[in-house]
């Protein structure tokens, strides 16, 4: 069962945790869907952002450390909509960051990031006039592995009981 978020038009991220290296989703909004890749949930640096259906809905971006220019882009026509959701993915594998639609295996969007730092939270919002609905496909959290050890030994100390000065 997908989580559900809304996000009001606010530059502002709400972070969720994630494992692994791809993230699934569907947002429905007019335009202006935002995302950030970071180590912690918090805005701050090192981090990757991607835009989908900025500039009016027209273009898609990936932009490092909210500063331009951006690293990768593409137009993307109407690729958002207020009135359905939208699927698309995300990864992160191999220094590449790469966005597709769902059911796509090839992404539209992609950038060779040499300083790809470990991904554990990822921000979503909506901004530039356009709210929106999210959809999030739920992560497991990663099984701890078992490590079985074999029991310290622990040396005995005699007890010697009196007075000793």
């Amino acid at each position: 069962m997908p989580l559900e978020i809304n996000t009001p038009n606010k530059l502002e991220y709400q972070f969720h945790h994630v494992f692994g290296s791809l993230f699934t989703f569907k947002v429905r909004c007019a335009n202006d869907a935002h995302l950030s890749l970071a180590t912690n949930p918090v805005e701050e640096n090192p981090m990757y952002e991607v835009f989908i259906g900025g500039w009016s809905n027209s273009k898609s971006v990936i932009r490092k450390n909210r500063q331009k220019p951006d690293v990768a882009a593409a137009i993307t026509p109407c690729i958002v909509d207020a009135n359905e959701f939208r699927g698309f993915w995300i990864q992160w594998s191999n220094n590449i960051i790469s966005v597709g639609r769902e059911g796509e295996a090839v992404a539209f969007l992609s950038y060779e990031a040499q300083d790809l730092f470990p991904v554990n939270f990822i921000g979503i919002c909506t901004a530039w006039g356009a709210s929106g609905t999210w959809l999030i496909d739920e992560m497991p959290a990663p099984v701890p592995s078992r490590i079985t050890r074999a029991p310290l030994a622990v040396p005995r100390v005699p007890v010697i009981k009196g007075n000793h000065i």
